[in-house]
């Protein structure tokens, strides 16, 4: 019984359409991950109920190997070592925040505990307690994005900018100075010190693997003082912004006691479909429409 159950439960998580929510201070915080480690802390965060109140049970997320590589569609063999290696690193992470006027730097741990079960391929995550507010209750302004969107993503750099650019989806335009941009890629100083090197090894890239793997149509531009680039332009189709609360009732159980109710479309539904660069409105006019 306890197999059936299980198998129950694996295939009705395979159906959820996991979001990654975050607030925008954690966004574009320096997170200090390797790709590894930024598969395993976005797939646990997608897995919090952002909109209830932190408690220390609250914090605590399991991971099984099965679902990373389902995510990420790797092997399992994989998955059990990218577990295994990130979890023995994330102690080693840390998130970094500049306080509102730029002035103070704080650096912050990401777990406070991680326990890795070798035989039975999962891992547990006791996120630290003062991510609270940048992990729940979020409401207002926070970053919100389906986690299979950056799933398939293969640098760390492309990531991190689709992060900052789903901080801005709502209006299609992301403006960033080049140290904030900086700051939150961790580019190295030998980027820093060389644009041209920075847009080489750095912008281009994750502007195309996003473009084809995602299929955002991202464009960008320079913004100079004097000779210097002083910041960067991005812009991209606008978005649904809130991706957050996403429970509603399955179709199969809407009384159609009003046109609206016998739609049996659901917000889910509608995420999980929406064509690339299509907005949340145009892709419920299309779904209901049966475009």
């Amino acid at each position: 019984m306890g197999k059936k159950i299980s198998k129950a439960k694996q295939a009705e998580q395979a159906e959820i359409e996991r979001c990654v929510n975050m607030s925008n201070a954690l966004t574009r915080s320096a997170q200090s991950l390797t790709l590894a480690e930024k598969r395993l802390v976005m797939l646990a965060v997608s897995k919090l109920d952002s909109r209830q109140p932190a408690t220390p049970q609250n914090m605590i997320v399991a991971v099984t190997a099965a679902e990373f590589a389902r995510e990420f569609d790797v092997s399992m063999d994989t998955a059990y070592d990218e577990l295994q290696s990130a979890g023995k690193q994330l102690f080693e992470r840390y998130i970094a925040f500049y306080s509102e006027g730029g002035s103070a730097l704080t650096h912050m741990n990401w777990v406070g505990r991680a326990t890795y079960k070798d035989k039975e391929g999962w891992i547990e995550l006791a996120f630290w307690h003062e991510l609270a507010p940048q992990l729940f209750e979020l409401s207002g302004y926070f970053t919100s994005y389906r986690l299979s969107r950056a799933a398939g993503l293969r640098s760390l750099y492309s990531w991190r900018l689709f992060d900052l650019l789903m901080q801005f989806k709502k209006t299609g335009l992301l403006r960033i100075p080049m140290d904030e941009f900086c700051h939150a890629m961790e580019a190295p100083e030998t980027l820093r010190a060389n644009f041209a090197n920075l847009r080489i090894k750095c912008i281009e890239p994750a502007v195309k693997e996003i473009r084809e793997k995602d299929g955002l149509a991202v464009t960008w531009e320079a913004t100079k003082a004097g000779r210097k680039v002083v910041a960067l332009t991005f812009r991209f189709p606008m978005e649904h912004q809130t991706t957050l609360a996403l429970s509603q009732p399955s179709p199969e159980k809407t009384a159609p006691t009003s046109t609206k109710k016998a739609i049996k479309i659901t917000r889910a539904f509608i995420e999980k479909h929406a064509r690339p660069g299509e907005t949340y409105e145009q892709a419920e006019q299309r779904l209901r429409g049966g475009v």
